[in-house]
């Protein structure tokens, strides 16, 4: 059966990614200052045009390599390489990407904490190991 993802054939260069965190394409994403709520809707996928965007990127592999390394599994949410969760649902097992490990309770804590002492939403997930999305969820737990 044919694989539907886009990095089909290119299955090592992705577990790679994902083994070795070699992200230095990130930079070249063209979502790169997008405002993230685009990429991860409340409810349903975003527009046609920010899913182009994923198409023709060239740091998509590596973006979905970040996703599939930092994220909790039942938690997943907002799109990657122009893959949504379900997708990365299915994708997970099949390159034996391992559980991230369960975060302490007091994450929300210790991100409210860096927040209060002026830390920004990127400087508090780059010391996480988490999305934005995930700080904010964690602020929001902490208020």
């Amino acid at each position: 059966m044919r694989s539907p993802y886009f990095f089909e054939g290119r299955e090592r260069e992705l577990r790679g990614l994902i083994d070795h965190r070699i992200n230095d394409n990130l930079n070249q994403a063209m979502c790169a200052g997008a405002d993230p709520v685009v990429y991860h809707p409340d409810e349903g996928r975003p527009d046609e045009l920010s899913l182009l965007r994923c198409a023709g990127c060239a740091a998509r592999l590596a973006c979905l390599a970040l996703a599939l390394r930092a994220e909790d599994p039942e938690a997943r949410e907002g799109w990657y390489g122009g893959l949504g969760p379900a997708d990365r649902d299915d994708i997970a097992p099949a390159l034996q990407v391992d559980t991230p490990q369960q975060p302490p309770p007091d994450r929300a804590v210790e991100a409210a904490r860096l927040r209060a002492a002026g830390w920004t939403i990127n400087q508090i997930a780059a010391v996480l190991g988490c999305s934005r999305r995930t700080v904010q969820r964690y602020l929001r737990a902490a208020a």
